[in-house]
């Protein structure tokens, strides 16, 4: 496991400015003590919100990639770029003016883009620094992979199933009132009724210390329930901690040793993965919800294998009908139809989905017309996520 010193403890005012707002006092007064309780705290401090540099800010372990044998190379389809870059595209978000794809992408922030159709490459841009070599932050496509290890783990006979009670797997809940109803589907479809705080710029919230803080295993653990499982969706990245927990203690591997063997090495990969734990020692775990970094082209290899039904190159890695239930709508047990097993759900109509994270992270799989978009983008504020998930389709539109 790479180790990684975040203790940087040289705060400057651009640090504390999102955090200038009328609760000034109370984050100033936060600060001081947990300065005095412990200096690790004072990460989200340091960092700020998430962005693209957490990736070298934490420790890590490494996904191996494929044998060089292996490798999965996408065809190149040159003479097709400038039609594609000049394809025209909106944000109705903010305002109606459409502008070409190479503008756009300029425009709101974008670090990698690349549109695949029939295993080629029809567009692809790096933003200025960024390159094919560069590994990009994930942040909640993660979930997807977690989803899919699970699939793979009921394959291989470790879990029973979705509807299996997920105390079997943290005995620590066994006998405390209420744990022993939440199943593996609960914690796929975000519907556990577990209690988790999210906002990035609280430092104190279960969001922040998930993400910034050590101690991890012991926090996931910590999950109080708010509500009878099964009834509303609520989307945390506690849920995936969870999973990520289970894949560990069925599997006797980590979650990244896991991922290597079942997915990482299969299909193609050109370069190591690097997923972010919340420590450098024995205890350290993957932050499951969120955190792997890899190379645009090879989130384009998982979008692929999402697109192919699990099947790579003649091997089904992942069940087809795993697949197919990530990917179903419906609202049964508390569901979302825009969101199945740790991803999104795109209009009916289209029958899209999509692996997705923070700031537009997307890996956009259009099975009708065997097309497969990839974003990856920079911090920005204000935030507005859907907004992107409308340009996929309008790009799909005009191919």
């Amino acid at each position: 496991m790479k180790k990684k010193h975040i203790y940087n403890l040289k705060i400057k005012l651009p640090a504390l400015i999102p955090f200038y707002r009328p609760n000034l006092r109370f984050y100033i007064l936060t600060l001081i003590s947990l300065t005095i309780s412990s200096c690790v705290l004072l990460r989200p401090f340091v960092y700020n919100l998430p962005d693209e540099k957490d990736a070298k800010r934490f420790s890590y372990r490494v996904v191996n990639a494929s044998d060089p044998s292996d490798i999965f190379n996408f065809k190149a389809v040159a003479d097709t770029l400038p039609e594609i870059a000049r394809l025209k595209v909106e944000n109705r978000t903010f305002n109606s003016s459409a502008v070409t794809l190479n503008e756009f992408v300029k425009l709101h922030r974008t670090l990698s883009f690349m549109i695949i159709r029939n295993d080629s490459i029809l567009y692809k841009y790096y933003a200025k620094d960024m390159g094919e070599e560069t590994r990009v932050a994930s942040f909640s496509i993660s979930k997807a992979y977690v989803s899919v290890l699970i699939g793979i783990a009921i394959n291989d006979g470790l879990i029973k199933g979705v509807n299996q009670p997920i105390i079997d797997f943290i005995p620590e809940w066994k006998f405390k009132n209420g744990y022993q109803l939440i199943t593996i589907k609960n914690l796929l479809k975000h519907t556990s009724g577990l209690k988790f705080t999210i906002s990035m710029i609280n430092p104190l919230s279960d969001q922040t210390q998930f993400y910034y803080n050590d101690g991890l295993r012991k926090r996931i653990l910590n999950a109080q329930i708010e509500e009878e499982p099964g009834l509303h969706f609520n989307y945390q990245s506690e849920n995936t901690a969870l999973l990520g927990l289970i894949l560990e203690r069925t599997t006797g591997k980590t979650l990244s040793a896991y991922m290597e063997e079942k997915i990482w090495k299969r299909i193609g990969t050109e370069a190591p993965a690097y997923w972010s734990v919340d420590s450098d020692d024995s205890t350290a775990i993957e932050k499951s919800f969120c955190c792997l970094n890899a190379r645009t082209v090879d989130f384009a290899k998982f979008a692929r294998l999402l697109l192919k039904n699990g099947n790579w190159e003649g091997k089904q890695i992942v069940p087809a009908k795993w697949i197919m239930d990530a990917t179903s709508r419906t609202t049964e047990g508390g569901g979302k139809t825009t969101y199945g097993y740790g991803m999104g759900l795109g209009p009916k109509e289209y029958g899209s989905f999509y692996p997705i994270g923070l700031y537009g992270q997307l890996l956009y799989v259009y099975p009708k017309k065997n097309i497969i978009l990839v974003r990856f983008g920079n911090s920005t504020v204000p935030y507005v996520p859907d907004y992107w998930k409308e340009v996929m389709l309008q790009i799909i539109d005009q191919l």
